[in-house]
């Protein structure tokens, strides 16, 4: 398998498939092109599940998972103007009528020809690019929605089944979120340095890396062992 694609920011990719052989070319080829956000679905419960946490920028499904429901979810208004790579062993009228029906659709014959996928994933990514948000939304006491700029966010850490929010207004706000999750409406700025926290790069003030400590915004947070990686990337583009 070739390498054709060099992502520049993670793209979040729901491959709803059950078929063996094509699932492990499916994966093969992402994992080798830099899709770092992959969630696989073998199955429209599993889809379900997943959904209530992974928004994807691309769907990868087969047609032949319409016994359990995979043309009524692709035509649903909310992913309807998802990019979508529609396969299907046989392609006949009722199949080519549903991805007509899609905004975003390209229909593959399988087997899976690894050139036409890759070039099939990049024309959709070229075509509809992942939309970068610039904020993520949190409801305050009087349960109205607040859009918190990227820019003003200097540390998010996780507390047990909460996720909070610390700006540079000195203001904190609460989601009910997993940190991965969350991390994930974040931009490349964020780099995780604990298992409990993301930092915004650019309030760091002081590295101390001989103490594995870094300050920001005044205040000091050790990073961990396993996540010094993700800091060394950060820090070698700079040096």
């Amino acid at each position: 398998m070739v390498k054709l694609i060099r992502n520049r920011q993670p793209v979040k990719v729901l491959v709803i498939e059950e078929d063996p052989s094509s699932l492990e070319i499916i994966k093969t080829l992402l994992n080798q092109n830099d899709f770092e956000l992959l969630t696989i679905a073998p199955t429209m419960v599993k889809v379900d599940l997943l959904l209530d946490s992974f928004l994807p920028n691309i769907i990868v499904a087969g047609a032949d998972l319409n016994r359990v429901g995979v043309f009524d979810f692709i035509t649903t208004p909310q992913y309807l103007n998802t990019p979508l790579v529609f396969l299907s062993h046989v392609l006949d009228d009722e199949i080519f009528g549903v991805c007509l029906n899609h905004a975003r659709c390209l229909l593959l014959e399988k087997p899976i020809n690894p050139y036409t996928f890759l070039a099939s994933v990049k024309l959709l990514l070229l075509a509809y690019p992942p939309i970068q948000h610039k904020y993520v939304e949190v409801i305050d006491r009087n349960q109205q929605v607040l859009k918190i700029q990227l820019a003003d966010i200097v540390y998010v850490e996780a507390d047990g089944n909460y996720t909070f929010i610390h700006t540079i207004q000195n203001k904190v706000y609460a989601r009910k979120k997993p940190l991965k999750n969350l991390k994930e409406e974040l931009d490349e700025k964020f780099i995780q340095i604990n298992k409990s926290h993301l930092i915004n790069t650019d309030f760091i003030q002081r590295l101390e890396l001989g103490k594995r400590l870094l300050v920001l915004n005044n205040k000091e947070i050790k990073i961990g062992r396993s996540f010094r990686s993700d800091l060394d990337a950060f820090i070698c583009p700079l040096s």
